[in-house]
């Protein structure tokens, strides 16, 4: 549903393990990157990884050997408590319910090695509003859920018995109504030809077209949709400076596309946003190419050091338009959009509104959508303004309400922080381990 991608693009972990540095950081390196000369252009060229992209279906934003969600004892669970207010619990709690009461009695998911029925799942969320209901917490909390629920763990297969998280938000950027010779990148609708595919077509991406001979392909890539590849077709919503605010609504899987005001213009050095008028844009399709990770590929070449998300998009706004392009290509996949209603929230694979903070992507091969669970891990703090002022440990309750094109394998979460600057700081600057538990009746 997202391409989160993300969003998220988790590769500094790989750094701070190697070089068994703090894996939180407050991205002054990316700051003196931005402001540094420019690498040369062809740096890549010269990169075994980037050689070989061609041959690489894929580019992942982190490696993570995947393992199986697996029951375990109920001394495992961590003590339940919750940083975030009742109501957002309560929340996703009702998403669930409302999504488990769409669904035939029959319907069966798997966790684990265990398959429970849609009305179990209903049920299960019953039994959790009424525990939730009732006030209790803290010990006498975690005796009655291990008391009436079986607990399941989702790690990487590391030793761990973790999972790595990451974030994403709902996106802002600077957009125009028309194509001018600055604004040229868009944001697309739907193509009308698109197909999401069924698993009887036979192939193994998400989203594709069909060819003259009617065989179902994928559709064009971000580099051929930069060739023109959609032109004429009378797609596109808006448009922007930068190929890389583009992948950046794209990765986040939802954006506010905001107008400039008309007295001063887009800033292309900037990206800033500026004017009141707006549109807001959800995920309506994909082009079923697979996701790589520009940020990795650009860490693995030794273009970039380890920086925020954020840091990184502004590093791409600050390379020359052509090299920008250039490198946002190294990403075949490309998202379209459809406009929602301007008072609508970003919405998750459910088809239902995310809860910020407490909404996570999951990969719905290993880990269903629709379940509840508690995630212990270490987050980011801003400021209201959006500036990083650290790091502190928290333990939530969180529900599986979307999936993310970058989030694959039981070991990889991607945590849902809202919308503005405070979500845009944090969700960027999320990168760590942690420990997440998944609930359902006995």
């Amino acid at each position: 549903m997202r391409n989160l991608v993300l969003s998220l693009l988790f590769f500094s972990l790989v750094v701070s393990r190697a070089s068994g540095q703090e894996w939180y950081h407050t991205g002054d390196k990316a700051a003196e990157m931005v402001l540094s000369p420019l690498a040369p252009s062809g740096i890549l060229d010269g990169c075994p990884k980037f050689r070989n992209l061609r041959d690489a279906q894929s580019y992942p934003d982190f490696d993570t050997r995947l393992k199986e969600v697996e029951e375990v004892p109920p001394e495992v669970l961590p003590l339940p408590t919750d940083d975030l207010d009742r109501a957002g619990l309560v929340e996703v709690l009702n998403t669930n319910l409302d999504y488990w009461n769409s669904k035939p009695v029959d319907f069966k998911i798997l966790i684990g090695k265990d398959y429970y029925t849609a009305s179990l799942m209903r049920l299960t969320v019953k039994k959790l509003l009424e525990i939730f209901s009732s006030g209790v917490s803290g010990e006498e909390l975690r005796k009655t859920i291990n008391a009436q629920f079986r607990i399941y763990r989702a790690a990487a297969d590391n030793g761990s018995k973790e999972v790595v998280i990451t974030g994403y938000y709902e996106a802002e950027i600077a957009v125009s109504r028309k194509r001018t010779d600055l604004e040229k990148y868009a944001i697309y609708l739907k193509p009308a030809d698109l197909i999401k595919t069924t698993p009887d077509m036979g192939v193994d991406y998400d989203y594709g077209r069909l060819d003259e001979n009617g065989k179902i392909i994928k559709h064009y890539s971000r580099q051929e949709i930069h060739e023109g590849r959609l032109d004429g077709k009378k797609l596109e919503i808006v448009w922007s400076a930068h190929p890389s605010q583009i992948m950046l609504a794209q990765i986040q899987g939802s954006a506010v596309l905001r107008f400039s005001d008309g007295a001063t213009g887009l800033s292309r050095a900037s990206g800033a946003v500026r004017g009141r008028d707006f549109l807001r844009a959800g995920f309506n399709g994909a082009n079923g190419w697979p996701f790589r990770s520009v940020q990795r590929i650009l860490m693995d070449c030794g273009e970039i050091p380890s920086m925020s998300f954020k840091d990184f998009i502004s590093y791409l706004s600050s390379q020359p338009v052509d090299r920008e392009e250039r490198l946002v290509d190294l990403n075949p996949r490309f998202i379209f959009f459809g406009v929602m209603p301007k008072d609508s929230l970003p919405c998750g694979a459910l088809g239902r509104t995310l809860t910020a903070g407490r909404s996570v992507a999951i990969d719905p091969k290993y880990i269903p959508l629709g379940l509840f669970g508690l995630l212990k891990s270490k987050r980011p703090v801003a400021s209201p303004d959006g500036g990083l002022s650290g790091f502190k440990d928290f333990t939530r309750f969180i529900a599986t309400h979307d999936t993310g094109s970058a989030i694959r394998g039981p070991g990889r979460l991607d945590l849902f922080w809202g919308s503005g600057p405070v979500a845009e700081t944090e969700a960027g600057s999320m990168k760590a381990p942690g420990e997440l538990y998944l609930f359902a009746l006995k």
